[in-house]
């Protein structure tokens, strides 16, 4: 239980007084004379030493406090201006504001010298050996073109001691929680921005800088240690619920099937259910490919911050869904990352094709290297949680499917249903709250634990194919069909890694089917909008299965 009882200034002397009460009622009832006594040092009694709150981080030897600035602000676009990218250098003249209340009424300036205080200490963690950029593309996309990421050998891993953020001292979490917030704007007329990487000119295209993912680069004074703070522009689960870019991406990152299989109101993005509770996921991971812009944006930023910092540690930090593109960096180039209120990102991990150790599974995590992931909620939080997916749920009256469970790493839940008797509520989903009302009102971090027993879309069947099950063929063909057993030893993130898989022997039938392919306005009862409808011939293959060795 975290500690959040403040001891009061008289709690001593309380006890002091009932020292005294007892030892003169012990006098009384043994007939010895009974002395008063002016205070209750008079009687020399023993001092009463309350015991101190566990170590939160500065009396470790291993932890060291350095110091911050925010050093610049990147950009990059996503939908609108997807070649958009950009850099503000930050000097002392730059005009920032801040956003207080998270809502765009309370707004201050902030200044750009002001200083971020974090601790930091060793950190082991698990990466791949060979980190450059082309030699990571090549490995997701051979991941995304199987429809699950790659096995690796242990021989391609290796495991470093990095400088990563003091999670137990609550100052450092409470400093990387306001660089995740990044309630940080510039002034509309600030000059500076400059193109990065060849990027399109957009000067003149007005609202450019309202559509990506925006990255505040805080480094310390030695540029030993950079902190990449991600967030989206417009990128909000609430906030803009009429625009169709934002629901692609979260159902695309955090549905079972992309928004199909479950509520009318759900916003689809994919055609890749084949029949009730039945995916093809390579078909899933194909869309991802094609439509993950945030988190092909947050690579761009990433990689042109460590060109620009080349020997530094790098940090990530985001909240919600920015805290998800986080996580998901982190996990491809190896760095720390400390995500608050980020949504369940583990199956989006899976569907990006991003490489695993060999038997990385959850479920046998505790002996394994930390990939150094820490996720911070309340457990009053659904997107948190991975709980806002009922037909009731605020998310699915907003069109998204949220759907997925686990996290990657460790989590880090504030026992707020019980410490402040809490309800979930989407309003807890707000970082503006969370900041002042969770990490402010606790005396102690939230302990981190590394994720176990955990599987995301438990009732769905997936399978992956070859591409060719939506195509008319005159030869059989034959496909790959994952199904669950009634136990799971080892449960990964996306299912079960020792689960009992079956293929048949090819008999070919045809059956045509219609399907709507594009849905703008999703209703109770079907799509209100159908703009065009397709019909296919899909050839299909049964026979007498055989049971195949796990994968």
């Amino acid at each position: 239980m975290i500690s959040r009882f403040r001891m009061m200034g008289g709690g001593s002397v309380v006890v002091r007084t009932l020292w005294l009460l007892v030892a003169a009622f012990w006098c009384w009832t043994t007939g010895i004379p009974t002395v008063v006594a002016s205070s209750a040092a008079d009687l020399n009694l023993p001092d009463f030493q309350i015991p101190l709150l566990p170590s939160t981080g500065r009396n470790d030897p291993s932890s060291e406090q350095r110091e911050f600035h925010l050093t610049y602000v990147f950009h990059h676009g996503t939908y609108e201006h997807p070649d958009t990218h950009r850099r503000l250098a930050i000097t002392p003249e730059t005009v920032l504001r801040r956003e207080e209340a998270n809502d765009g009424t309370t707004v201050s300036e902030w200044q750009t010298e002001q200083a971020v205080r974090l601790r930091q200490k060793p950190l082991r963690i698990q990466r791949l050996l060979e980190r450059s950029a082309n030699g990571i593309e090549t490995l997701i996309a051979a991941g995304q073109r199987r429809g699950k990421p790659l096995d690796l050998a242990t021989s391609a891993w290796t495991e470093d001691e990095v400088d990563g953020p003091d999670i137990t001292d609550k100052e450092t979490v409470l400093s990387l929680a306001r660089i995740a917030s990044n309630a940080y704007f510039l002034d509309p007329n600030t000059p500076g921005w400059e193109d990065v990487g060849g990027g399109f000119n957009y000067t003149d295209d007005f609202g450019w800088e309202k559509d990506g993912l925006r990255g505040h680069v805080f480094a310390d004074t030695n540029n030993k240690t950079v902190i990449i703070g991600l967030k989206g522009t417009t990128v909000s689960f609430f906030d803009s619920p009429s625009k169709k870019r934002d629901r692609e991406n979260d159902n695309l990152f955090f549905g079972c099937c992309c928004g199909q299989g479950g509520s009318f109101e759900w916003f689809k993005v994919c055609d890749c259910q084949t029949e009730a509770y039945t995916c093809n996921n390579t078909c899933v991971s194909q869309a991802v490919r094609e439509k993950s812009h945030y988190y092909r944006a947050g690579q761009d930023i990433y990689k042109n911050i460590t060109a620009m910092y080349p020997d530094a540690d790098i940090w990530l930090a985001g909240h919600s869904l920015g805290g998800a593109v986080s996580s998901l960096i982190g996990l491809t180039y190896g760095s720390p990352a400390v995500t608050f209120e980020a949504p369940p990102e583990a199956m989006a991990a899976y569907r990006l094709g991003l490489p695993t150790p060999s038997e990385y599974h959850l479920g046998s995590l505790a002996d394994k290297p930390s990939r150094g992931i820490y996720h911070f909620g309340n457990n009053a939080d659904p997107i948190f949680m991975g709980t806002c997916n009922s037909f009731t749920s605020a998310c699915t009256q907003y069109g998204l499917s949220m759907q997925s469970y686990c996290h990657t790493g460790s989590k880090c839940i504030y026992n707020t249903t019980f410490d402040l008797n809490w309800s979930q509520w989407v309003g807890h989903h707000r970082i503006s709250d969370f900041i002042p009302n969770v990490i402010e009102y606790y005396n102690e971090t939230a302990k981190c634990e590394q994720v176990v027993d955990c599987q995301d879309c438990f009732n769905w069947k997936y399978f992956e194919s070859n591409g060719t099950e939506t195509t008319t063929t005159a030869s059989p063909t034959s496909t790959y069909t994952r199904t669950r057993t009634e136990s799971c030893i080892s449960p990964r993130w996306w299912g079960c890694r020792d689960e009992s898989t079956t293929t048949t022997n090819p008999v070919t039938t045809t059956s045509s089917s219609s399907s709507t392919s594009t849905c703008e306005t999703p209703g109770w009862f079907g799509c209100k909008d159908p703009t065009s409808t397709s019909t296919s011939t899909i050839t299909s293959t049964s026979a007498s299965s055989a049971v195949q060795p796990t994968i």
